[in-house]
């Protein structure tokens, strides 16, 4: 295939993270943007009449009669994604799905065993993986500069609060959030934890009433003793915390918080420095754009999705192992 072909796509969604890919989508020179799908059909309009000739609807109906289009971009609420991924996969059409795919691991092996079935892509967007940081972090990792990896820590602290209408379907912190850090250390680490402990508390009512919690710590164990520890919360009133480490026996490496500039001004008021990035679409704005360009490629068979079937079918075990072990206040073995 021409590796300068524009692809017609779609984007079904345009709530907050299909507010991101919209704008990636307009900004990629290899895809044009025909459709805008949302239930909230004014909506969908308002993001379309930004672009010319692109459609907008309610319905996926008419997109998915529309041979042209050769991949589509899912951002709807997770329980509307095993559907819309069928459909899409069903139609000949290329899938980039926002995480998680579902909280049913039949439906997650229902989606991927279609999608082999038919030989059509789908990449489950876990855009972590695609940021120059961690990516780095993981090179010097394989490269062996740190020696045996002991352990790992990673934190997540969100900001601002999501809001309520958002938490309600949001599949809970363990799915919601820590999937993006446990996807990470098993990425890191290349293999699998044994076992998973975890503790979390609802400091805020709200999110107590919906039987969720607002943060959380997760301990792993690897076969080779590898030891991990996770901790997400809701919100940080500092800006968007974003930090990953490795120690190893013969060195670490970390992955700091970004912020807008690198300038540190000391006087003797004390010493000051930008605040961190406001939230995930600042820290992430270039890690997003690059998920989008290697969809770009798996679209063209360039090469496979990063993130597969068996990937995340065992971030799915893990994080409901999690959200079990917080419950009963038990460790758990992990079996996949």
């Amino acid at each position: 295939m021409s590796t300068n072909k524009v692809h017609p796509v779609a984007l079904i969604g345009v709530g907050r993270i299909g507010a991101i890919h919209f704008k990636n989508i307009l900004n990629n020179h290899d895809l044009s943007l025909k459709w805008v799908i949302d239930v909230n059909e004014k909506a969908a309009q308002e993001f379309a009449s930004k672009v010319p000739g692109c459609q907008a609807s309610s319905s996926t109906t008419k997109m998915l009669e529309d041979a042209s289009i050769e991949g589509v971009i899912i951002c709807s609420p997770t329980a509307e994604h095993t559907k819309a991924i069928l459909d899409c996969l069903r139609a000949g059409k290329a899938v980039m799905c926002e995480k998680p795919i579902s909280l049913n691991l039949e439906d997650i092996d229902l989606c991927y065993n279609e999608s082999k079935r038919l030989n059509i892509p789908l990449l489950c967007a876990y855009q972590r993986r695609h940021d120059e940081s961690f990516a780095k972090a993981r090179q010097t990792i394989n490269n062996g500069s740190i020696g045996k990896v002991q352990i790992v820590r990673s934190t997540s602290r969100d900001h601002p609060l999501p809001t309520l209408n958002f938490l309600k379907i949001s599949g809970k912190i363990f799915h919601d959030c820590t999937s993006h850090d446990i996807d990470m250390v098993r990425w890191l680490t290349g293999e699998d934890p044994c076992e998973v402990f975890a503790f979390g508390s609802a400091f805020r009512s709200e999110i107590a009433s919906l039987h969720d919690w607002d943060t959380v710590t997760i301990n792993l164990k690897f076969p080779s003793g590898v030891l991990a520890t996770i901790d997400v919360s809701r919100f940080a009133a500092y800006g968007y915390d974003q930090r990953i480490e490795i120690h190893g026996d013969q060195g670490m490496v970390q992955a700091f918080n970004q912020q807008p500039t690198s300038c540190v001004v000391s006087t003797h008021e004390g010493v000051k420095s930008d605040p961190y990035f406001h939230s995930f679409p600042q820290r992430y704005e270039k890690t997003y754009a690059t998920e989008l360009a290697h969809f770009v490629r798996v679209i063209r068979r360039e090469t496979e999705p990063m993130v597969n079937h068996d990937d995340i079918k065992k971030v799915t075990i893990i994080a409901s192992a999690a959200e079990r072990s917080c419950e009963t206040g038990a460790p758990i073995k992990l079996t996949y």
